[in-house]
């Protein structure tokens, strides 16, 4: 059972730059992830027991990333977004959800630089974006 949830923020901004993957920003358009891997350190929170039973879809993701990144664009605060880094954005549900290819196309517009982690081949189906984003892209200036 997949729940729909309504948040109030889908951009996190990190306190500072992460030192491995230079990342200012984390989005992630799901709640949990359905590949419930053995691996994963959410096994061992609070959600660790009943993974299924919180999955679910951020069906507001969109518009507040729309709001949030326009705001940060204005200000000239660009910073590479981690997506998947506390869930899987590309997991099954995106199939039908559609919430990260939504999300990606938002972050195109903006102009803002990513970093993808994921292991399941939905990904291919964004290549474009992904590609475009890699070209249109504003690098934070003390990374250039």
């Amino acid at each position: 059972m997949v729940r729909k949830i309504y948040v109030k923020t889908i951009l996190n901004k990190h306190k500072r730059r992460d030192s491995w993957f230079l990342d200012d920003y984390s989005l992630n358009p799901y709640q949990l992830c359905q590949y419930n891997c053995l691996y994963c350190y959410i096994r061992g929170s609070k959600y660790g027991e009943n993974i299924a039973d919180e999955l679910a879809v951020k069906v507001n993701a969109v518009q507040l990333l729309e709001k949030e990144l326009r705001k940060r664009a204005l200000r000239m605060e660009y910073g590479f977004i981690a997506l998947s880094s506390s869930t899987e954005s590309w997991q099954p549900l995106e199939e039908r959800y559609g919430i990260t290819r939504k999300c990606l196309e938002v972050i195109s517009k903006y102009k803002f630089p990513i970093h993808c982690l994921t292991k399941s081949k939905l990904i291919l189906r964004d290549l474009d974006l992904l590609k475009e984003i890699n070209k249109r892209a504003i690098l934070p200036s003390d990374l250039l």
